[in-house]
């Protein structure tokens, strides 16, 4: 009967380390190859330059400021008013460090509800949630 009982006794001992063994062989079996971990995401606005003799039509235009802040009215060609004008634009930089330890950054148009520490899966140039 003792001999019984410190028998039990160990198997119910060992029974959460074998679980937990269980547990790191399954995640690490069932890990994908482009599976992996958020590590950073960072913006990445570029200036955006147009060329304004590429489609653009050219007509005559008027600029008048409103309120007490000022400037002066101008007018003049469409292609040349407003040139000075700088047109941005941001995508994002989202670097993944994948299961079998080496990096993979993407640049996305938009951020989405990307962040820090998703685990995700990568297809290609494209994010999908694990």
């Amino acid at each position: 009967m003792k001999a019984t009982v410190v028998i039990a006794s160990c198997l119910a001992a060992s029974l959460p380390a074998a679980a937990q063994f269980t547990q790191a062989f399954l995640d690490r079996n069932t890990s994908c190859a482009g599976c992996g971990v958020i590590t950073s995401i960072e913006p990445h606005t570029r200036e955006i330059r147009t060329n304004p003799a590429e489609g653009s039509p050219s007509g005559l235009v008027a600029t008048v400021p409103l309120g007490s802040g000022g400037g002066k009215a101008q007018v003049g060609s469409s292609q040349k008013l407003g040139r000075e004008a700088v047109l941005t634009e941001t995508d994002w930089n989202v670097v993944v460090r994948l299961d079998d330890g080496s990096y993979r950054m993407l640049r996305l148009d938009n951020r989405e509800d990307w962040v820090k520490d998703d685990k995700v899966r990568l297809e290609g140039s494209r994010l999908f949630r694990r």
